[in-house]
């Protein structure tokens, strides 16, 4: 009776012991799926940070495109209003060639 009892306590311990395993199996596999869960939560910040840096650089091309822009367009103002003053200025000088020539003649 005594080497039957001895070992029941021995499956029972094995039991328990089993049942203790399991449950550290059970406690490291949480842990390492907290971990994971971490670092997929650290990809997407990391990825959300590349896309919001991607995004301010996007809007200060466009914003530099938008000055360059504005200068070229100040640049062909500047541009048309020179021909327009050569385009005024030529009658002048035909003007005054023409007054120039008159005078000589008398």
């Amino acid at each position: 009776m005594n080497e039957l009892t001895q070992e029941r306590n021995r499956i029972h311990a094995s039991i328990v012991k089993s049942a203790f395993q399991f449950h550290q199996i059970a406690s490291d596999m949480n842990e390492l799926t907290q971990v994971r869960s971490l670092i997929r939560a650290s990809i997407v910040k990391s990825a959300f940070q590349l896309h919001h840096i991607a995004s301010d650089m996007n809007e200060l091309t466009q914003e530099r495109s938008r000055i360059h822009a504005s200068i070229v367009k100040r640049a062909l103002a500047a541009l048309q209003i020179a021909r327009f003053m050569k385009e005024l200025t030529h009658p002048r000088i035909s003007m005054h060639v023409s007054i120039v020539k008159r005078v000589l003649r008398n």
